[in-house]
């Protein structure tokens, strides 16, 4: 039997205690959490200089539930993150962009909510705080293909929690409110 050194199992212990707490394991443990936040993203034609940039994002602010803006010249997008509770309207974002001289197009959006069957259609279930205060249900249609097929089968039951990100798509089905003709063609999802 071989003596044991204390001395190394020591050293090697106080050295993952170092890591476990290090700033930069902390951040990794916490990244997957962080980039589960809701957002909505246009791609947008014409944003091309600096005072673009400005014009577009004070057309931006007027939206209420806007809490940050982030605008990428060299990609073209605005990404708009929302305020705590809140939902951000699509239409509200492509008005902005139109009324700041732009041509939106592509729109993606990252959201948590329920999935849930509506009107006999798969959809994502979103409660939000409207601007006076009140909850509001939002409620976006799921398109059917591949990655809402896992989804379904990963879902244990109705009303599970789930974070979607896809292509909001403007084609209303049958019965889908006129005040929200967007459907989400899911990229990708997880369970929470």
């Amino acid at each position: 039997m071989k003596p044991q050194n204390h001395g190394t199992w020591l050293a090697t212990a106080v050295i993952l205690a170092a890591l476990l707490i290090s700033p930069s394991f902390l951040a990794a443990q916490t990244a997957g959490k962080n980039e589960l936040k809701p957002k909505v993203t246009v791609q947008v034609d014409g944003l091309t200089c600096p005072f673009c940039a400005y014009g577009l994002e004070k057309r931006i602010k007027e939206i209420p539930a806007v809490q940050e803006s982030i605008i990428s010249l060299e990609d073209g997008i605005v990404e708009l993150i929302p305020r705590a509770g809140q939902h951000i309207d699509i239409d509200e974002v492509k008005a902005a962009v139109i009324a700041g001289g732009f041509t939106p197009r592509g729109v993606q959006v990252a959201l948590a909510g329920q999935l849930i069957e509506w009107n006999g259609l798969p959809a994502l279930s979103i409660d939000a705080t409207n601007g006076d205060g009140q909850t509001v249900e939002m409620i976006y249609v799921l398109k059917e293909n591949k990655e809402l097929q896992r989804l379904k089968a990963a879902v244990k039951s109705s009303g599970q929690e789930v974070f979607i990100t896809g292509k909001a798509a403007e084609s209303p089905p049958l019965g889908h409110p006129e005040h929200h003709p967007y459907t989400v063609i899911i990229e990708t999802f997880q369970v929470l």
